[in-house]
This record gives structure tokens, C-alpha cells and sequence, in this order.
């Protein structure tokens, strides 16, 4: 048994654009409560955001032939299905002798913010995976499992999915030794496995959970590819293979399309390192992306002006570091890893609202909290 991924994640670097060689499942697109009833009522406060978010049905209790015939779809006809903002919570692969299935989690839109939810994988060596989220603040789990067959043809694969199952074992592992106090979401309800034919780049997108009231949707887009190579000393120093997806219709890459990156960041206040951010290991990456400090509120960052948002040139961006002065303090970031893309100096453009704290439930307003967006107006008065 290998767990993958247990560590929460807000997602990192750019997301792939479509091709023609990509694909979508749309069979999942329908989302409904689980017993066909209000999900509401089985959970009242769902996962833990602002607003409350439960459980979904993924799929239909019976498909019909008619959308079994066009499930799997060329990105050329699928786009204008995907959503027009997302954000990339999670993401991870499963390896096993076979085959490597990969996952990324996407918020839909992207505020309110999900707080305390990691997730991974656990497979073994019968082709079975199980992908599971975990609330830890209302200590709740959902997810599902894949059975992954590979098939004659090459890159091929027969994936059946069906209700999350853990094992004892795993729940310890997974949930501690008070697994007991654990809830499990109710199961989708597929009226039976619901099985997929997929190629390589061919990708499957699930609804995994909606919120009745705004329509917020968490969705797993996943994909199965050739399994990982053991290393050697070929291939020791090539990193490996992972797997972004982009939903929405295609468009001519823009400058406000460029995303900011932190990584562990580090920052100091007229020279002196906020506490709250010595020990980080933030990896996310935004067009806009903001960052909460204890009794100073929040920071949000663009490469763009924006003065119709209230955004002001207060600072620069060089490699790793990003500095800029609000009133009379001066601010400086350090990140593990290049910020913004290019190799030049760039202007940095904050908008900073010193009111601001987080203000879902369970909120800790004394942490250091990074997030990002797809555009700087969702971030406004949220």
C-alpha cells in the first residue's frame, strides 16, 4: 500500500492549455445530491468555507445511450463545457508497475477559500486506487475509488469507478488513532460501478462536491499515463512527470494571463522577519495572488495596474525577491523559486486592505495565509 499526498496544497505553477491530442469525459458534469434529495439536509455545514458546501452525486443513476455515445470528447468540442474561473487546489499521482494516474483538484470559482482540506492517493498493486480529501477542522472524508485496467491496445486503460473504501489500516494511517470519530461523506451514487475507456491524454473530469447555495464546485480532473520509470543513472536527474489541466475556452495568451509564484516564502517588515513566516512551505502560484499577515491584513499582488480596483505601483519584483512600501513600512518577500515569469525587473502592484481577516470558520487570524486567484476583481470585498 503507497499513500501519496496527504499534505494539504494550494497548487503550484502554470496550468497546460488544451491540444488536440487532449480530452474530456462529460458524463460526470451533472451533479446531484447523493439520495436525490437536498444535499443540505444529510450535511448541514459541508466543507469549510464561508458558505456551506455539500455532497454531490457524480453521474446519473442510469446514463443514457445518448450521452455514453459522446462522453469522451476532443478539447475542440469540449471547452465551452469547462468553467470560466478555477483554481488548482490539489494535485498528485498514484504509481504502480502498470501505470500512474494523476489527479488535480480545482475549486470552482475560486472564493471562498477551502481552509484545512489535504487529500492524496492510496493504491496498490491490484490496480486500485483510492483518492480521498480530508477535512481536518470538521473531520470529514470523501473521495472515490479507480479501478485501473490496463488494456491490449497501447495506452489504454479501463477505469471503474466506484464509493471510497479504506481499510482499517489505511484509516489509522490516514485519520489517526481516533479514526472512529471520523465521518465519511455519503457515497456517490452511481447505481452500480460506472466504467471509462481512456487513452493517454485523454482526461476525465468529476464533480466531487457542490455548494447548493453559490454553485462552488470542487472537481477532479484526472488522466492515467505509462507508469514512472525506476530511477538510474539515466535518468536520475530528469524530473518527473506531472500533470496540469485548464478548463475553460481557449484564448490568445494576454499579459495579465502571467502568473506570480511563491515558494517557502520569507518576510521581513523594515528588516525584521515576520514570525508568522519563518517556517512556510507555501508552493502556489496566481495571476493574483495575496498574502494575510497577522495585525497588518491583506496584500493583494498583480503584475497589472488595475487602478480601476484601487491597485497602486508600490514596489518591484527582481527574481526571487518582491519588495514595496505601504505608508511608512517597507516590505520584502523572499521565495524559493523564481516569481514572476521572465528574466527582467518587473513593477509590482499591491492593493492592500489592512481590515481584512480571514473570516470562515475555525479562521486562526494569527497564521500566515497565502491564496490566489484568476483575476484580481474575485479577490475585491471577498
Amino acid at each position: 500500500m503507497v499513500i501519496n499526498g496527504i499534505g494539504s496544497s494550494t497548487g503550484a505553477g502554470g496550468l497546460g492549455g488544451c491540444s488536440v491530442n487532449c480530452a474530456m469525459d462529460s458524463l460526470f458534469e451533472t451533479c446531484r445530491a447523493a439520495n436525490g434529495g437536498p444535499a443540505a439536509e444529510r450535511i448541514p455545514d459541508g466543507l469549510r468555507t464561508s458558505a456551506p458546501i455539500t455532497t454531490c452525486r457524480i453521474g446519473s443513476r442510469k446514463m443514457r445511450a445518448s450521452k455514453v455515445a459522446v462522453a469522451i470528447l476532443v478539447v475542440t468540442n469540449l471547452c465551452w463545457l469547462a468553467f470560466a474561473q478555477s483554481r488548482r487546489i490539489q494535485s498528485g499521482s498514484a504509481n504502480t508497475s502498470t501505470f500512474q494516474f494523476f489527479y488535480e483538484t480545482q475549486l470552482d470559482p475560486p472564493v471562498p477559500e477551502l481552509a484545512d482540506v489535504a487529500g492524496g492517493t492510496i493504491a496498490d498493486d491490484n490496480g486500485l486506487v483510492h483518492r480521498f480529501m480530508l477535512d481536518h477542522g470538521r473531520r470529514v472524508y470523501f473521495g472515490y475509488d479507480a479501478l485501473i485496467e490496463v488494456l491490449p491496445e497501447p495506452y489504454t486503460y479501463r477505469i471503474t469507478f466506484k464509493p471510497l473504501t479504506m481499510s482499517s489500516q489505511a484509516a489509522r494511517r490516514l485519520l489517526g488513532d481516533d479514526a472512529s470519530s471520523w465521518t465519511p461523506l455519503p457515497s456517490a451514487d452511481w447505481g452500480g460501478p460506472t466504467v471509462r475507456t481512456i487513452r493517454m491524454a485523454e482526461v476525465l473530469a468529476l464533480n466531487l462536491l457542490t455548494n447548493n447555495t453559490t454553485g462552488q464546485k470542487i472537481v477532479d480532473y484526472i488522466t492515467v499515463q505509462e507508469p514512472r520509470k525506476p530511477i538510474n543513472f539515466a535518468n536520475v536527474n530528469t524530473p518527473p512527470r506531472e500533470f496540469f489541466y485548464a478548463p475553460g475556452p481557449p484564448h490568445d495568451f494576454r499579459a495579465e494571463d502571467a502568473e506570480l509564484r511563491i515558494r517557502a516564502p520569507r518576510i521581513t517588515v523594515n528588516g525584521k522577519l515576520d514570525p508568522s513566516t519563518a517556517d512556510s512551505k507555501v508552493d502556489t502560484a496566481g495571476v493574483a495572488l495575496w498574502f494575510y499577515l497577522p495585525a497588518r491584513g491583506r496584500f493583494i499582488l498583480s503584475l497589472m495596474p488595475h487602478p480601476e480596483l484601487g491597485f497602486h505601483n508600490a514596489g518591484e519584483i527582481r527574481g526571487s525577491t518582491l519588495k514595496f512600501t505601504i505608508g511608512e513600512d517597507n516590505f520584502i518577500l523572499s521565495s524559493g523559486d523564481q516569481i514572476a515569469p521572465g528574466p527582467g525587473p518587473f513593477n509590482l502592484y499591491v492593493l492592500h486592505d489592512a481590515a481584512w481577516q480571514p473570516t470562515y470558520q475555525y479562521a486562526d487570524v494569527s497564521a500566515f495565509m497565502v491564496g490566489t486567484a484568476d483575476s484580481p476583481d474575485m479577490l475585491i470585498g471577498k
